[in-house]
């Protein structure tokens, strides 16, 4: 029967997970870069909860430091910045994260995402324009993300102080460039590219931390590409059941995607 095999399931996490994924979290706090992001997930049976209400299960991993990867789910009935907050209680390194205000509660150094600020500007870019038309505002934004991007990818393989020092020397100018350019357009209140520049110069503090170490990531791409495999098994089973079911759910992934 299913609902059998599913307490087979939360039984063992229960007996044999949750030890091993506490150690683990242990582990992950001592790092030094953390990355997080978060997916809305239904729960059918959450106390004081309509069924359709929507519940997160977060994701928080380390970061490209050169050890052996510990990627964690955590199952929490809402999105309030007091989940990492609590989950991540002793962290003292860089947080890794998207534009979510929630993470601002963590008294961390927060590092933005490049691919989320240029995903704005993508979005705001006309759909139909003549051929030969100059660069809109929105392409220019994009464009200057673009850059960073190409820069990063031939960095790649080197140490990370080389790295540190290669973004300093290619990357600094282009940041400050995009900013100068930022500060002096004039756009639409509500617009789509109004929308990217509220969005660029919110995220300011935070966009430009990735350089304070070689170990850093230009991007939250990590998070994403680690919470996805939960996002297309959610696809074929909707939803869970009960609490005691996602928490259950969270370990598997963990120990799961840990492993692999």
């Amino acid at each position: 029967k299913r609902n059998t095999m599913a307490n087979w399931i939360i039984r063992c996490s229960q007996d044999y997970f949750y030890p091993l994924i506490q150690y683990l979290r242990e582990k992950l706090l001592e790092r030094d870069i953390i990355h997080c992001d978060e997916t809305p997930v239904q729960v059918l049976k959450e106390d004081g909860k309509k069924p359709q209400t929507k519940s997160y299960m977060w994701l928080y991993r380390s970061g490209n430091d050169g050890e052996a990867p510990i990627i964690l789910y955590d199952y929490k009935p809402s999105r309030t910045g007091d989940n990492p907050e609590e989950y991540l209680k002793g962290f003292a390194g860089y947080l890794h994260t998207d534009g979510y205000s929630g993470y601002n509660k963590l008294e961390v150094i927060r590092c933005g995402c490049w691919a989320h600020l240029r995903r704005k500007f993508v979005e705001a870019i006309p759909g139909k324009k003549a051929k030969d038309a100059p660069l809109t505002n929105s392409e220019i934004g994009r464009d200057y993300c673009n850059q960073l991007f190409l820069i990063e990818e031939s960095l790649k393989d080197l140490s990370p102080e080389d790295r540190y020092n290669k973004r300093l020397e290619l990357e600094r100018p282009v940041l400050d460039a995009f900013w100068c350019w930022l500060e002096n357009l004039t756009v639409l209140n509500g617009s789509a590219l109004g929308k990217a520049v509220t969005y660029a110069k919110n995220q300011k503090p935070y966009m430009e931390n990735y350089l304070l170490d070689g170990r850093c990531s230009i991007s939250n791409n990590t998070a994403e590409n680690s919470i996805r495999p939960f996002c297309v098994g959610r696809k074929n089973w909707l939803f869970s059941d009960t609490p005691k079911g996602a928490s259950a759910s969270a370990a598997v992934y963990s120990i799961v995607e840990t492993a692999k």
